[in-house]
C-alpha cells in the first residue's frame, strides 16, 4: 500500500514524508479553510534535566534543557457554515510559533468531525521537536555513561 501511495505522488526523491503521512491518514480528503487566530500565549516548558559531572546523576529538579511554546487558539466556519474553535501547539522551531491574534491560515478539517482539524506546521513541529529531545537525551546519557566509565 505505501509504494503505491508513493508512485501515485511521483518519484520517491520528490516525496516529503509529510505528504506520505496526509494520504496514510485520509488528511488530503478534508476540506480546506481558512481558520483565524483568535489568541496566542508563549510559555517556556521544561523539557529535560541537568546532569551533574561528578555525580553522573540526573537532576530533573534543574532545568538544562527548556525550549519555548506557543499555544493558540483558533477559530474557523465549516461547510454548514457552523463555528468550530479548537487549539494547538507549536514549539519555537516551527513557522506557526510566530501566529498571532488576527492572522488568518490555512488548515483541513474533517467533514464528518468539523471540530477536528489539521494543520501540517503542527506536525512537523511536534517531529522536530521530538527528534531534537531525542538528541539530547541520548547525548546527555552517552555523556553520563562516559563520565560513569572513566571512574
Amino acid at each position: 500500500m505505501l509504494f503505491a501511495i508513493l508512485r501515485s505522488c511521483g518519484t520517491l526523491n520528490a516525496i516529503m514524508l509529510i505528504d506520505v503521512w496526509e494520504r496514510l491518514h485520509g488528511y488530503d480528503k478534508w476540506f480546506q479553510t481558512e481558520a483565524t487566530i483568535q489568541s496566542s500565549e508563549l510559555a517556556e516548558i521544561e523539557i529535560a534535566g541537568l546532569a551533574s559531572t561528578r555525580t553522573a546523576q540526573v537532576r530533573p529538579t534543574n532545568p538544562s534543557a527548556v525550549e519555548w511554546r506557543s499555544t493558540c487558539a483558533l477559530a474557523w466556519n465549516d461547510a454548514a457554515g457552523h463555528r468550530q474553535t479548537s487549539a494547538f501547539e507549536v514549539s519555537d522551531n516551527s513557522p506557526l510559533f510566530q501566529l498571532y491574534e488576527g492572522q488568518r491560515i490555512a488548515i483541513r478539517y474533517n467533514p464528518t468531525n468539523p471540530g477536528e482539524f489539521y494543520l501540517p506546521g503542527v506536525l512537523k513541529s511536534r517531529v522536530m521537536s521530538g527528534i531534537k529531545w531525542t538528541v539530547v537525551t541520548v547525548l546527555t546519557f552517552a555523556v553520563i555513561l562516559f563520565i560513569f566509565l572513566l571512574h
